[in-house]
């Protein structure tokens, strides 16, 4: 039986990337990879170690959690997705929506978002709005908290290595 789910198609993938850098501006490319993690599996969020000001990410998990559609190991489901947020990755750059050198020292920057053809940015606006609270969190609340060290972004998720980081 074929079972489909957005957290393994490439273009879905896309779509969710260039949704974050729209509205981050610039990002580190593992903070766009969390973010997109926890964008398709939002119930995750109730494993991160918030900071005591974003207990409110509880609820939103709380809210989104669905026992058919949880991952079951976030660690595993995160690595299973690299390849995926790769490719999806460098056809973002290969578009020429962003800056490539920045790409190349692990950065994604909006060139200018007059780039993007309205077509995609009122898509992107609408899957903003049906994401609600949970595309919120990420982009103004999860992603203020730096990426790297003890108690970073990495740490907290325990998604990604933190301990060889260099700050």
């Amino acid at each position: 039986m074929l079972i489909y789910h957005p957290a393994f198609d490439a273009y879905h993938c896309v779509f969710r990337m260039l949704a974050l850098a729209v509205a981050l501006k610039e990002a580190e490319i593992d903070l766009l990879r969390i973010c997109d993690f926890y964008l398709t599996f939002p119930s995750a969020i109730a494993s991160v170690r918030l900071p005591s000001g974003m207990a409110h990410g509880r609820k939103i998990a709380k809210a989104a959690a669905n026992i058919y559609r949880d991952p079951i190991n976030p660690k595993n489901v995160f690595r299973e997705m690299a390849e995926i947020q790769t490719s999806a990755l460098r056809n973002i750059a290969a578009s020429g929506f962003i800056d490539l050198d920045l790409f190349e020292k692990g950065k994604l920057k909006i060139i200018a978002s007059n780039a993007i053809p309205e077509q995609i940015k009122e898509k992107i606006s609408n899957f903003e709005i049906s994401s609600g609270e949970t595309f919120e969190f990420l982009v103004k609340e999860l992603s203020a908290i730096p990426l790297q060290g003890i108690n970073g972004l990495k740490h907290r998720t325990d998604l990604l290595e933190y301990r060889y980081d260099i700050n």
